[in-house]
């Protein structure tokens, strides 16, 4: 594969070329004495504060620039004559006014801009990395308001995403992974390993880089001011890891003093009365809650905000526990009039139980009763043990001879509920944003990410039996059943990852806005599961990967209507091994030591009148194998086997859709889409007991969302979405398929994505001190389970309406 590696230094020549080129091509604009000056200031009529990044130009003309920090602005070369001078900038109602030019001459035009409607203001940043209207943007954006934020009792970033359309959150509990699909993008593999959710706060990744997981419970939102969904071929611009979509959290910069302070407190309601599980029994109410303080200020050429939170939570099942502590830094320090540093910073923790999987009796059988060793073929019937779903409990009975085992006849054990989960998230990042001239104005970053996650199997002082497997082989071939974890066992991950990158932002023209962009990242990993050697209980390897991406979008004006959007960009991605350790010691070389990619994208956006608009876009975009995916051997209670030919996966990804707003009380949005995966990763169960990742050859997610936003008075508001999705596996053979996947109600859906999903929520605010509201969602019944199928679907998770009152 190193031929792969050499293949990026012509890429990037010929990139880089073809910039240069370009940049020698275009026009100059030329100044002549027939010519004058405009300059003024653009300012925000509520407050007088300087509006940053408007765009101003001579109408008519391709003269244009856009206001520095302080909303000054200078336009050269404008012709003498009389000139209308125009405004505009999302957010804020347009303004123009009429001066006359002297040649030689310096006229002043300064503006005042109001701030549009709260519908029509929707900024979105994250779909071209610049601000739009919603209007505007040419794919599908969904934005979460503050206002949205503050209504939820423990302000977690999967509770402020998951109403959002097209978007569906499983939750394992307590401190375990919460999965997080957009359009069907992840199944619940390992929680959330191998996501295809890229997760940004204010554009650094936060999602764990040796699984590309994110424990969403674990970002805490009482310090953002809104969150953007970014979907289908709108991730296309952020690389690998993003194919499903990006979640990007803005954090709060205050515009005055602020000292702050608040808490929360909820409960989760008693489950059906079918159930009666002994947890619920016990805990016939358990209890969440959050509190925070804070403090900011904006002063002089200082703005910060600090904020402190702690959650508590008794979780909804067994061993579902988890506490927080999480602390959040924000500032920015203005250099001058174009320049400015920020800063982005967070760390906390988190300890909870590890929530294994709902209450299982599986009868283990060894046919070979009696002989020694023992055979390694086993008989297993799984059935769920009714009224306990809310119970961590599993149960093995028949007979079973080991070495060193002894006869165990039909136990029942209770091992899994001392389990837990240590986590550790920092981030530090820098921004230097400098507007080089009038036109081009450059990004920098800096970033770094730690992300430490330690699994505590046996908190006792005693060895632990467990029924499943996790702690040792028989000769090398198939797992033991049970399995022994000794006092203190624990597998542990611990990444530094060290990334930079720049951004040039040109307006070429008022027409056409050009972005370059490089980025890369090196990720160190020490570990005790995911190295290419065979782990060893308790011993860390080392184990290193690359990441280097360059892109290039432009933004073109084609009509006043009509507008597109145009990306490539280039991945590179790999690791510092080129074999892999088999559990009987050998090793294997790895097909794909790295992997590279292109990703464009094409976007349309026609805005037929002010207020309604339509958008199509179309886009590639890949992911590589995660060191998870590539390497893990143990999964806590299941074996994983590694896949030395394990390849990067791609999408292809078409939209069509629709965003109307009637006057400033109604807002719709529609949107079709087809997503066709090539090489999609997923597990499978093998023949051997194990599971390992794959690469399927072909699926294809199709589906329809829609949103509705109705706001009647200032004091209500109603919101309701709904998606249908189809998710389908178009590789399925059941000659070879597994007994598992040919044992699902419809075996050619893949595992894990609701048909139907549906939101509504309802906020009335009757005083500035007081807002009610009542939000629910429903998700339709799993079609398909990669674990513990049966043909009728019997307990498959879905099929359920949640409310909560706030």
């Amino acid at each position: 594969m190193k031929t792969k590696h050499a293949q990026a230094y012509p890429l990037v020549r010929f990139v880089l070329s073809a910039f240069c080129l370009l940049a020698l091509l275009l026009p100059l604009p030329s100044y002549g004495a027939d010519t004058g000056t405009v300059k003024g200031k653009v300012t925000d009529k509520a407050d007088g504060e300087g509006v940053y990044g408007a765009s101003v130009t001579v109408a008519g003309t391709t003269i244009g620039t856009a206001t520095d920090m302080n909303g000054n602005y200078t336009l050269q070369g404008v012709p003498a004559k009389q000139q209308k001078i125009a405004v505009s900038i999302v957010g804020y109602s347009p303004a123009s006014q009429t001066v006359s030019v002297g040649a030689g001459q310096t006229s002043v035009v300064n503006l005042s801009l109001g701030q549009t409607t709260i519908m029509a203001s929707e900024v979105v940043v994250g779909a071209a990395l610049y601000k739009q209207d919603r209007l505007e943007v040419p794919v599908t954006a969904n934005v979460v308001s503050k206002q949205k934020i503050e209504q939820k009792p423990n302000p977690t970033l999967d509770q402020v995403v998951e109403d959002v359309p097209g978007v569906v959150v499983s939750r394992a509990g307590g401190a375990s992974t919460s999965s997080m699909q957009i359009r069907g993008s992840n199944t619940y593999q390992g929680g959330g390993i191998g996501t295809r959710v890229q997760g940004l706060y204010d554009g650094f990744p936060i999602n764990n880089p040796e699984s590309g997981e994110i424990t969403w419970q674990t970002v805490n939102m009482n310090a953002a001011d809104k969150v953007e969904v970014l979907k289908g071929a709108a991730a296309t611009l952020y690389g690998s890891g993003a194919m499903g979509g990006v979640v990007n959290v803005q954090g709060h910069l205050p515009d005055k003093m602020e000292v702050k302070a608040g808490s929360s407190v909820g409960f989760y309601d008693a489950p059906p009365s079918s159930d009666q599980s002994i947890y619920r029994q016990e805990n016939k109410y358990p209890m969440f809650w959050s509190s925070y303080v804070g403090i900011g200020n904006k002063s002089g050429k200082w703005t910060y905000n600090l904020l402190y939170s702690h959650s508590d939570d008794d979780g909804y099942r067994q061993n579902a526990w988890n506490y927080m502590n999480d602390v959040k830094f924000k500032a920015r320090y203005d250099i001058d009039a174009k320049q400015y540093l920020q800063v982005s910073a967070f760390y906390n923790t988190m300890v909870g139980g590890y929530a294994y999987q709902w209450a299982w009796n599986t009868n283990i059988v060894d046919a070979n009763y009696g002989s020694f060793p023992p055979s390694p073929s086993i008989t297993a019937t799984p059935t769920p043990i009714t009224n306990r779903a809310y119970d961590i409990y599993r149960t093995y009975s028949g007979h079973y001879v080991g070495t060193g085992f002894g006869t165990i006849y039909n136990p029942v054990y209770d091992v899994y509920t001392d389990d837990l989960i240590e986590r550790k998230n920092a981030l530090i990042g820098l921004n230097y944003v400098n507007m080089l001239s009038d036109n081009l104005s450059l990004d920098t970053r800096l970033y770094y990410t730690y992300n430490s996650t330690r699994y505590e199997y046996n908190t006792t002082d005693y060895d632990q039996e467990y029924p499943t497997g996790g702690g040792a082989f028989s000769g090398f071939s198939s797992p033991l059943y049970p399995s022994i974890k000794k006092p203190g066992q624990f597998n542990e991950s611990d990444d530094n990852r060290y990334g930079a990158g720049v951004k040039l932002d040109w307006r070429v023209t008022p027409a056409h806005r050009f972005l370059f962009g490089v980025d890369g990242n090196i990720v160190d990993t020490k570990t005790t599961q995911v190295a290419a050697e065979y782990p060893v209980s308790g011993k860390f390897n080392d184990i290193m990967e690359r990441n280097f991406a360059a892109f290039v979008q432009d933004e073109w004006k084609i009509t006043e209507k009509l507008t597109s959007l145009a990306s490539l960009r280039y991945d590179w991605s790999g690791v510092d091994a080129k074999e892999v350790q088999l559990r009987n010691g050998t090793w294997q070389e790895l097909e794909n030591e790295s992997v590279d990619a292109l990703s464009p994208r094409f976007a349309l956006n026609y805005k037929a009148t002010d207020d309604m608009a339509f958008r199509g876009s179309w886009g590639k975009s890949f992911r590589a194998p995660s060191l998870y995916e590539r390497f893990v051997r143990e999964g806590g209670i299941f074996y994983i086997t590694p896949n030395p030919s394990l390849d990067k996966e791609t999408m292809t990804a078409w939209e069509l859709g629709m965003y109307k707003q009637f006057g400033d009380k109604v807002s719709f949005d529609i949107a079709g889409f087809i997503n066709d995966y090539d090489n999609l990763i997923e597990s499978r169960l093998q023949t051997d007991g194990t599971y390992k990742y794959l690469n399927i050859t072909k699926a294809r997610i199709w589906g329809i969302e829609t949103s509705l936003n109705y706001k009647p008075t200032s004091n209500w508001n109603l919101s309701v979405g709904y998606t249908y999705m189809n998710a389908k596996n178009k590789s399925y053979n059941p000659a070879t398929a597994s007994t598992t996947e040919k044992n699902n109600p419809d075996p050619e859906w893949l595992a894990y994505r609701p048909e139907h999903t549906g939101s509504a929520s309802v906020t009335w605010k009757p005083t500035k001190q007081l807002t009610l509201n009542v939000n629910g969602r429903y998700v339709s019944k799993y079609k398909a389970v990669s674990l513990y199928s049966n043909s009728d679907g019997y307990y498959y998770p879905g099929d359920f309406v949640v409310f909560n009152l706030g």
